[in-house]
């Protein structure tokens, strides 16, 4: 059990912005946070909104104005948190200008907090108004951001992320956390499972789910490929690749019971810029369930999994590792390792004390 420390949260609102539940990983990092912030804050208020590309003018415009009642209703010191992540934008703009002791925010896609701050419903609907509406003044956004962002106690999920928001938004001290890994059920040892691999998660660009084929030509036959995530029911097809669709509940733990390794083969290319620092939910999901992971070397990752150079060599390190039981042991062991170490519960204490810190230098 861990030593909580709470100084003035057990007296303290906390407004906290967030996607609506089921909406994506963030989301759902957001439903886990919540059920620690309940047992510790005085109240908690959710101001809930539509993910990437979903929400319009009049969507913001209105959960402004949530925000601003629940301000003007709240007794004591309040916090305002924000989930920020790429093109999402209720929790950039719900932020900025609101008064509250302390203002937070979450940089989901580090080193920027929303990257695409004009990408309303309609302006994601054609792909080259969206692009031409933010790349060519991405400098001027960067500025921005700085200065949206100036005065706010930022946290990042990464380490690499946390130091490459300091030196793009010039913040002073951007704070450290991690993607908590969350409770799942026991499966069988990996050794115990089917002779397959697995890729698992949210579609979108860079995400390697357009390298299906790639991987079904260079992993042995022998070992299935098995794919879920939400999205993924839309990928055309590949020979000799199972594709599931999105799974939940019975069925997500059925999916990593199937699989003895998942393969993250990120590419470089981002939706929101040239590089990117993102935690992988779709690796805290495997860890959950004592799942090994092989993944390409990119900016987040760090010892989470086995890290590989390229798609060769990621396809070479399945096929050996899938097939020797006592490497398969070991790396099952150091993901069991993560599991009880990166918990919900520790992660949340990152924000208790930064939150606690902040609300007694805003007392004096």
């Amino acid at each position: 059990m861990l030593t909580l420390v709470d100084h003035d949260l057990c007296e303290a609102t906390l407004i906290y912005i967030a996607p609506r539940t089921g909406t994506n990983g963030v989301s759902d990092y957001a439903d886990d946070m919540l059920r620690f912030a309940r047992g510790r804050m005085a109240r908690v208020i959710e101001v809930r909104h539509g993910g990437s590309s979903e929400d319009g003018v009049a969507d913001v415009l209105r959960g402004r104005r949530e925000i601003r009642k629940a301000l003007a209703g709240a007794p004591g010191p309040v916090i305002l948190h924000s989930e920020q992540s790429g093109g999402v934008l209720l929790p950039f703009w719900g932020l900025l200008g609101q008064r509250a002791t302390v203002r937070s925010a979450t940089v989901h896609d580090a080193p920027l907090s929303v990257w695409l701050p004009f990408r309303t419903k309609l302006v994601s609907r054609n792909r080259y108004v969206q692009h031409g509406l933010h790349y060519p003044i991405l400098p001027l956004l960067k500025r921005f951001e700085r200065r949206a962002m100036r005065d706010v106690l930022l946290f990042a999920l990464t380490r690499s992320g946390a130091r490459a928001t300091e030196t793009v938004l010039r913040h002073t001290s951007v704070k450290q956390s991690f993607l908590p890994v969350p409770d799942r059920p026991e499966l069988p040892a990996p050794t115990e499972r089917p002779l397959a691999v697995g890729l698992f998660g949210y579609v979108y660009r860079g995400k390697g789910f357009d390298r299906l084929l790639e991987l079904r030509e260079l992993i042995d036959e022998r070992i299935e490929i098995r794919v879920a995530g939400r999205g993924t029911e839309a990928l055309h097809p590949v020979p000799g690749v199972t594709v599931l669709g999105g799974v939940e509940g019975a069925a997500e733990d059925a999916f990593f019971a199937s699989i003895r390794a998942m393969v993250v083969p990120y590419g470089r290319r981002s939706s929101y810029g040239p590089e990117t620092h993102v935690a992988s939910s779709a690796i805290t999901r495997a860890l959950a369930y004592q799942t090994p992971v092989v993944a390409m070397r990119y900016n987040g990752i760090d010892d989470e999994a086995l890290i590989v150079a390229d798609i060769g060599e990621l396809a070479a390190t399945v096929n050996r590792l899938l097939q020797d039981d006592d490497e398969l042991r070991i790396e099952a062991a150091r993901a069991a390792s993560l599991r009880h170490r990166l918990t919900t519960e520790r992660a949340f204490e990152r924000y208790a004390e930064e939150w606690s810190a902040a609300l007694d230098a805003a007392a004096t």
